[in-house]
């Protein structure tokens, strides 16, 4: 692109970025450590939402934080995200807030409170201090020490918001797409979001669905929950990718939580599982793996025909599977790209086929 084309898309450009620096609302605060804690007491700061990762700093590095705070080295902003309550959920800082938290032993989970120093990396002096020991006057600096404060406010377009969380990193590792979903979508109701959570904690569904460790911890139980509910209930219909198509799905139940009949989806789901889990295959596995494509087709499959899939023995039904597997059109649609908008829809579409009654 030429310098001219470039001049005349300035215009364009500075209309754009006004519009979107319209779309995000931030209020930025300078606080004390003490008064973060009051707001944890009083639970108007939630700092330990699902999304978090686990409090894990060690003593060496808790020490060396409340070490900064007394020598007032400058550290990172913390973020957090307002929701319809006027409730902080901590995004970003839980490592900092925690190892005040716990060195005031005001920390809820009791198992991690009390912190005892380690040595300095420039103050070895502090070695052994705790709470109760350290002198009173730098116990008062740390209270006072300001913390800034990033406020993700809800008013804030959900697309800006959705952006914001995603370039914010926890503990040092990138949030998946579910995190993120989990994090923003508390703000609105938080019905939809708590059925997902409930509905991939069964035994019945983890019991199917073999994932890394990796990927229990980014969320991805509740990940494939969301994919099978927007799948059933909205159909493969999206036009970007299906992150996308869950996104906004996600966002349609949070701002209208009675758009489906959750005792109904429920019993549905239970009895889906409770086929899969009679059959004592791996319903999901393809090439050696768990695959998406296994997974959408058969609890998709299995629930647009659950009356008839429940009148059948276990044998008929393992055979329909292998049917499925070994379907020339199912297979050309798995690999890369499966999870295309077509790719979808031609398997679902097989699936239904298969598992329907033909008489």
């Amino acid at each position: 692109m030429d310098i001219d084309q470039l001049k005349e898309k300035q215009g364009e450009l500075e209309s754009n970025i006004t519009d979107r620096r319209l779309e995000i609302r931030t209020d930025r605060l300078d606080m004390s450590f003490g008064e973060i804690m009051n707001m944890y007491e009083d639970e108007e700061i939630v700092i330990d939402p699902e999304f978090q990762r686990a409090f894990r700093w060690n003593e060496n590095k808790q020490t060396r934080f409340i070490e900064s705070l007394i020598l007032e080295i400058p550290f990172p902003p913390i973020f957090v995200a307002e929701d319809k309550e006027n409730i902080w959920e901590l995004v970003d800082g839980l490592q900092r807030i925690s190892t005040v938290l716990s060195f005031f032993g005001k920390l809820k989970d009791q198992s991690k409170n009390n912190l005892k120093l380690k040595k300095g990396s420039i103050i070895e002096e502090l070695e052994g201090f705790t709470v109760e020991t350290m002198p009173t006057k730098y116990k008062t600096m740390i209270k006072r020490a300001v913390c800034r404060v990033e406020v993700i406010r809800l008013d804030s377009s959900f697309n800006m918001r959705y952006e914001a969380f995603k370039r914010l990193n926890t503990g040092g590792e990138e949030l998946s797409k579910q995190e993120i979903r989990n994090c923003i979508f508390r703000g609105y109701d938080n019905k939809f979001n708590s059925f997902i959570n409930d509905l991939s904690k069964y035994d019945e569904f983890q019991n199917v669905i073999f994932i890394s460790d990796e990927e229990k911890e980014k969320m991805y139980y509740q990940e494939l929950v969301l994919r099978y509910l927007t799948l059933k209930t909205e159909g493969p219909n999206f036009e970007d990718t299906i992150q996308d198509y869950m996104d906004e799905f996600m966002l349609k139940l949070s701002t209208n939580p009675e758009y489906i009949n959750y005792e109904r989806e429920k019993e549905i789901f239970n009895k889906v599982l409770e086929i899969i889990n009679g059959l004592d295959i791996n319903a999901f596995k393809l090439h050696r793996n768990f695959s998406t494509s296994m997974y959408d087709s058969i609890m998709i499959g299995f629930a647009n025909n659950i009356d008839y899939i429940s009148s059948l023995d276990n044998e008929k039904i393992i055979n329909l599977i292998e049917e499925l597997k070994d379907n020339s059109d199912f297979r050309e649609n798995t690999g890369s790209s499966s999870s295309s908008r077509h790719r979808v829809s031609k398997k679902i579409k097989i699936a239904n086929n298969i598992f329907s009654s033909r008489e």
